[in-house]
Parts: C-alpha cells; sequence; structure tokens
C-alpha cells in the first residue's frame, strides 16, 4: 500500500521524505539520522550546507557505511554557477543521484548542471508559477512547501499549496509544511500528492545530532511559538522565538542600519557557537501537535500503519452513507 510515482523514481518503500536539515555549527540531518530514515523505508537527505568539501564526502561516506538504501542530498543553488557546478560535480564523483535544492526557482541553471550529470532532481518550491518553472526546466519532481513550514518559507498555506501545484505540472508533488503523522500524510494524498516530506517531526527524533535541552524545546512549544524571522540566512526562515528573534524584530522596527543587522547576527552566530542552548531553532508549527521523542523508524512505521487506519475508517463511512 501508498506505492506512488515517488516510490518508483527514487527506489524507496515509502513516500516519505526527510526534509534537510541545517545548523548553525553542523547540520543535524547528518548521516545517523539520513541512514535511519532510509533503513526505514524513507528518503533520508544528508544536508551540506557550510561544509568543505571533504566534510560532504567523509559524510557521504558514513551514510553508504549505515544503509545500503536510496538517499539524497540537499544544495542550495544560490552561488554562481560556476561555484555550483564545482559542488555538483564533488557529489556525482561520489555516486550521488538524487539531490533537493531549495528557496524556490535558482537564478543559475541549477537544473541543468544537475541533470547533466546524472541526477534526478527534486527543487522545493512555493508557489505554482515556481513550481511550472522548474518543471520546464527538467525537475523530476517539486516538493512544495506551505508556509507552516520550519526554515526558509515562502506565503501560501499548504493546503492551499499543494492541489495548486499538483493541477499545474505534470510531475510528481511531494507535500510539505505542517506534517507530523498519519493524518497531514493522508491529507497530503488526497490534495493530490504523491508523498510528503517531513523536517521538524525528524528533528525531534533520538537520531537527531540536536542536543536533548533544543529537542524539548521544539516538544514543549506550540504553534505559535514560532515566528518568520530574516535573521537567521537574511531569507525568511520560520524558527522558534528566542531572545534573538525579538531583538531582530526590534531592530527592523527601528530602521537598524544594514551594518547594525549584520554585526547582530555576527553576534548570535558567535553566542551559538559558545553555547549551542541559545541556537535559534529551525522549527514549523507543526511542532504543536509533537510531544515526545521517536526514533525515525517509529515515526515512518506509525505514520504507515495509522494511515492504512484513517483510510480503512473513511472507506466504513462511504459504505455507511450508502446504505
Amino acid at each position: 500500500m501508498f506505492h506512488t510515482s515517488l516510490n518508483k523514481l527514487l527506489g524507496i518503500r515509502y513516500p516519505i521524505i526527510q526534509g534537510a536539515l541545517g545548523g548553525s555549527t553542523r547540520p543535524v540531518s547528518d548521516a545517523t539520522l539520513v541512514s535511519c530514515v532510509s533503513n526505514a523505508g524513507g528518503l533520508g537527505i544528508l544536508a551540506i550546507w557550510n561544509q568543505s568539501n571533504s566534510r560532504i564526502l567523509k559524510e557521504i561516506d558514513r551514510v553508504r557505511v549505515l544503509t545500503d538504501k536510496p538517499f539524497g542530498v540537499n544544495v542550495a543553488a544560490i552561488h554562481s554557477s560556476y561555484d555550483f557546478s564545482k559542488k555538483v560535480k564533488v557529489l556525482a564523483e561520489a555516486g550521488i543521484r538524487i539531490v533537493t535544492t531549495g528557496r524556490g526557482d535558482p537564478n543559475i541553471p541549477a537544473i541543468s548542471i544537475l541533470k547533466d550529470h546524472g541526477i534526478k532532481v527534486l527543487p522545493v518550491v512555493a508557489t505554482a508559477r515556481q513550481a511550472m518553472s522548474v518543471e520546464k526546466k527538467g525537475a523530476d519532481a517539486v516538493v512544495a512547501s506551505g508556509c507552516e513550514a520550519g526554515g526558509h518559507v515562502g506565503m501560501i498555506t499548504t493546503l492551499t499549496l499543494v492541489p495548486q501545484v499538483v493541477d499545474a505540472v505534470e510531475i510528481p508533488v511531494v507535500a510539505a509544511g505542517g506534517i507530523g503523522d498519519a493524518r497531514g500524510f493522508v491529507a497530503a494524498l488526497a490534495l493530490g500528492a504523491c508523498g510528503i516530506q517531513m523536517g521538524t517531526r525528524f528533528v525531534a527524533t533520538r537520531e537527531s545530532i540536536l542536543p536533548l535541552p533544543l529537542k524539548e524545546k521544539i516538544l514543549r512549544a506550540s504553534a505559535d511559538d514560532t515566528v518568520v524571522t530574516t535573521m537567521r540566512t537574511g531569507w525568511p526562515t520560520r524558527a522558534l522565538k528566542s531572545r534573538f528573534t525579538e531583538e531582530w524584530d526590534k531592530l527592523n522596527k527601528r530602521g537598524a542600519s544594514p551594518r547594525e543587522l549584520r554585526d547582530f547576527r555576527r553576534m548570535v552566530l558567535k553566542k551559538v557557537r559558545e553555547d549551542i542552548e541559545e541556537d535559534t531553532i529551525g522549527a514549523g508549527q507543526v511542532c504543536g501537535m509533537l510531544n515526545d521523542l521517536k526514533s525515525a523508524k517509529d515515526i515512518i512505521c506509525e505514520i504507515i500503519e495509522s494511515a492504512c487506519t484513517i483510510i480503512s475508517g473513511l472507506e466504513k463511512t462511504k459504505s455507511n452513507n450508502e446504505l
């Protein structure tokens, strides 16, 4: 059950992708988490933001020691074509065949560069227009990510974004944003998606390298404890509210200069490096649904099993209505 076009495209058992999870000091979705997701039948995605090529290759090797299942890598398509091409060449030579890209429709020919190396490309998009554009450029599938998601976000909710993207493109559509259990999984399929991507749910797992106090912050948080801020990267990003996000908001409201904002961001990064518990955690509104730490395997198994129960219940409702 739940064998969709995404399973065939990626060679995975279940149509569930673990979103790329960055971090201020090192990526949260490292080899351990990625391999656990892939071993459980989903697709683990290795985050490589701000990592050297040697570190990236070591992490890829670590993944391969821990799993023989498919996995992917997330690459930010925000630099020059030359820099991006160099990074892609490193990944291709390491045997990477699946890549997700973020921040919508890139300004550089990222998709064609990846495709030229035989890599399957799944861009994360925030609008139907972006989805149509990346489809024309050769994307194999798109991840339609609503504004409920953690990390970089657009302005449209998942519930309205996914069906618009499904209607706009012919390639498989993956739903993301605000999904953390079987109910969201079934809803995504009902909207026309062929699978889901989850980020925050996988941050709060036993295998995640995020320090326990930060995981506990996510588990204690409600949906309105998140905020969209430009503090972390300069782009709109959803994260848990903190004293830093509040101060950033005050700086912007009083019209702080670019230099002041730059200095403040540097100060925050310094604080985080000194004490990781000061980190402003990227987290989606789904955190209001999360109550306990589970393994990646348990999360995926529970979603699939509970989804079967939900669908069975819907079928019974339909049968009763027909009587």
